[in-house]
This record gives structure tokens, C-alpha cells and sequence, in this order.
């Protein structure tokens, strides 16, 4: 009989407590808010397909472009063209990370709606307990005094049964609803991983800005606007390139014993050199770069350290200072031979610190970074950074499958 006078108290706040409750006026502002958000998303979205339409077609004109005769007034069409079309990648990095906070504004605001919900039936679930302790301590005699009729009793325990059928289907809700806010959770934290790693994409479209800009005032500054200079220098950069294999060969013949002596881990066939300049500013540009500005003419023969004007430059390993020089293309560089058939190349100096023909040990200093466009000694560069090249045979290698991985045997 206890059980009928639950039925009672339960039927009272049934209706309260379990039933699907209409669309209040908070419920429509929150519905309206989630609508616009969702509609500036898609606006969003929209702009991004846009933009890579945008930047497709910048790439197609830069190919073309590329398959055109040699010219200086094309190349610097080609860099203006490739300054666009990375501040066209900028944009849509930019549209994307506004994207990615409308949807966590969104997402934000969906999770506290369900957080209000969960808290709310939470309370009502209690208090509808609390009541039903209540109900349990009421006697028999209070049943039959409560209730006019049997029949009315009867229809009290039908009740009973429609409002168990509810009470799971509500429990079952309450879980939907929890599974569903850590999903919405889950989500949020997803978009908002995004958010970083598109900021951290943003910093680097902006730095590729500011290097096509400087390879632009480089050019210019080396050609000074003139397709004989800028033939001239093309032509000075094939023939370094050549006496450099040509001088690795010969000279490794020559000073074979000594060299040996100079760096014995590579004499030994220990071909690990060391970070020339801490790695730890980032790598520019790597081996065979398929993004190098000027890849349609020739391919970049190493890797590029982003360094400091004036950072110490240290020799890789032991080994013989072959010369210093100054190109167009290089600026200020010397090239170091090693034992093993290895050398290496240190290019855009600001400043040489050893003199050709002499000995250095590993770790040295050889001399200081530069490469800021326009300076003296910068030749064709990006910016401030170290041109480093390993050559093997006289032949231009992937400089990091020599050095340690994370600059372990940097000594700076």
C-alpha cells in the first residue's frame, strides 16, 4: 500500500518534473544566438573556398610564368606573384582561425545550455526523491482517507505504470545528455587544438611574406634592374658551383694525410658534423626545397639556419679553409675540406673570421652570420640566416643527414 500513496505524490509532480517542457523565451534567444553563429560559420567557410580559389590560381600563373624564357623583369613578376599568393595564404589562415571561434563560441554556448539542463534534472530528480521518502512514511489508514473511491486508487496505479515508463525514459535522456555534453566537450577542446596550430600557420605565412620581399630586394639590389647583370650573375653562380666540385676533388688528393689528422672521428668514416649555428630559431629552407623562390632555375643545394646578424659561425668538423669569396648569389662564403671526401659550405657572411689556406678544428669559429638583404656580403638572400652545404665527392648532399637530429653536438 506504501507503493500507492508513491503513485500519489509521483502523479502530482510528474507532469513538473519528466514531461518534455514547451520552448521558453530563453530557449528561442539561445536557439536565435546557435543559428547566427552557425550562419557566420558558413559565411566563413564560404570566404576560405574562395581564397583557395584565389590562391590556385596565383600557382598556375607562377608556373606559367616559370616555364617562360629567363628574364630578370619575369623573375621579379614571379616574386610579386608569390608574395600575393602567400598573403593569400595569410588571409585564409586568418579566416580560419576566426572560423575556428565562432565554432567554439557555438560550442561554448551549446555546453552551457546542456550544463543548465543536466543541473536542472538533477535538482527536480532529487527533489522527486526526497518526496517519495516523504510519501513512504504515510499509513494505510491515510490511503483510504485520501482517496473517494477504489476505482480512483485503480486508476492511481495505472498512473503509476505510465509514470514509470517516463522515469526511465527520462533517465535514459539525462544519460543521452551527458554522453552528448562530452562529446560537445571533446569537440571544443578539438577545435580549439586547431585554433593553436592555425596561429602558429598564421606566424609562419607572415615570416614567408617578409623572405619573398627580401629575395625581391635582393635580386634587385644585385642586378640593380638590369638583365645583363642578372645574366652575369646567373652565370657566376654556375661557375661556382662548378669550381667548387672541382676544387673538392683536387684538393682532397693533395691534403689526404693531413686531413686525417686534422678530424679523426671522420677520418675514421664518423661522418656526423655539428650544427654550424643552433637549429633552434628554425630551419628556412631545407635540401631541394620544393617552396625555394628560385627552384625553376636551380635547385637549393642545402640547408638555410635562421641566424642573427653577427651569430659565431662554427666550422662543422676539422678540415682545411679551401678560400674565401664573394658571389653574387652566395655574397660572403668559404668552404671548408674535410676528411672522407666531405665538405662543407658557409655562405652570406657578414664577416670571416679565419683566412684561406689554414687549418681550423671542429667547433671553431670560422666567422659571423649575415645575409640581411642589401648589406655587403648578404649576396641573394631571404634574410638574416646561414647557408650550409655538405658536399660529398664534390657532389651538393642533404646537409641533415649529417648533423644530429635537435642539435645535440652544437657548440655554440
Amino acid at each position: 500500500m506504501k507503493r500507492g500513496l508513491t503513485v500519489l505524490l509521483m502523479v502530482l509532480l510528474a507532469s513538473a518534473v519528466f514531461s518534455v517542457i514547451p520552448a521558453s523565451q530563453a530557449q528561442e534567444t539561445l536557439k536565435d544566438q546557435i543559428e547566427g553563429l552557425n550562419s557566420e560559420v558558413k559565411n566563413k567557410r564560404n570566404r576560405v573556398n574562395e581564397l583557395d580559389g584565389l590562391i590556385n590560381t596565383y600557382q598556375k600563373k607562377i608556373r606559367e610564368q616559370e616555364t617562360q624564357q629567363v628574364s630578370l623583369q619575369n623573375e621579379i613578376l614571379i616574386l610579386d606573384n608569390r608574395v600575393r599568393e602567400k598573403e593569400l595564404r595569410a588571409l585564409r589562415t586568418k579566416t580560419e582561425i576566426e572560423t575556428i571561434n565562432l565554432e567554439v563560441d557555438a560550442l561554448d554556448t551549446l555546453l552551457k545550455r546542456q550544463e543548465e539542463r543536466i543541473y536542472k534534472q538533477k535538482d527536480l530528480t532529487a527533489l522527486l526523491i526526497r518526496r517519495i521518502h516523504q510519501a513512504d512514511e504515510i499509513s494505510l489508514v491515510d490511503v483510504f482517507l485520501t482517496r473517494p473511491s477504489l476505482s480512483s486508487f485503480f486508476d492511481s496505479l495505472e498512473k503509476i505504470k505510465r509514470l514509470e515508463r517516463n522515469l526511465g525514459d527520462s533517465v535514459g535522456d539525462l544519460k543521452t545528455a551527458r554522453t552528448y555534453l562530452e562529446e560537445t566537450k571533446n569537440l571544443r577542446n578539438t577545435r580549439r587544438e586547431d585554433l593553436l596550430n592555425q596561429e602558429t600557420q598564421l606566424k609562419t605565412d607572415q615570416q614567408k611574406i617578409l623572405e619573398e620581399q627580401s629575395v625581391k630586394i635582393s635580386l634587385v639590389s644585385q642586378t640593380e634592374r638590369n638583365q645583363q647583370s642578372f645574366e652575369r650573375m646567373l652565370y657566376e653562380l654556375r661557375q661556382e658551383m662548378q669550381g667548387m666540385a672541382d676544387d673538392v676533388a683536387r684538393l682532397e688528393e693533395q691534403l689526404k694525410n693531413k686531413l686525417d689528422n686534422v678530424d679523426q672521428a671522420l677520418a675514421r668514416g664518423d661522418v656526423l658534423l655539428n650544427w654550424p649555428v643552433s637549429p633552434a630559431r628554425g630551419i628556412t629552407a631545407v635540401f631541394h626545397d620544393t617552396d625555394y623562390p628560385f627552384r625553376h632555375l636551380f635547385e637549393h643545394p642545402g640547408t638555410d639556419i635562421r641566424a642573427s646578424v653577427g651569430t659565431p659561425v662554427r666550422a662543422a668538423a676539422g678540415g682545411y679553409v679551401a678560400w674565401n669569396k664573394k658571389g653574387s648569389m652566395y655574397g660572403n662564403y668559404l668552404m671548408i675540406i674535410h676528411p672522407g671526401g666531405i665538405a662543407t659550405v658557409y655562405a652570406h657572411l657578414s664577416k670571416f673570421a679565419v683566412g684561406a689556406d689554414t687549418y681550423v678544428e671542429r667547433g671553431q669559429i670560422i666567422g659571423y652570420s649575415g645575409g640581411m638583404p642589401g648589406q655587403d656580403g648578404a649576396g641573394l638572400s631571404t634574410g638574416p640566416h646561414l647557408h650550409f652545404e655538405v658536399r660529398q665527392g664534390g657532389i651538393p648532399v642533404n646537409p641533415e643527414n649529417f648533423l644530429p637530429s635537435g642539435g645535440l653536438a652544437i657548440n655554440n
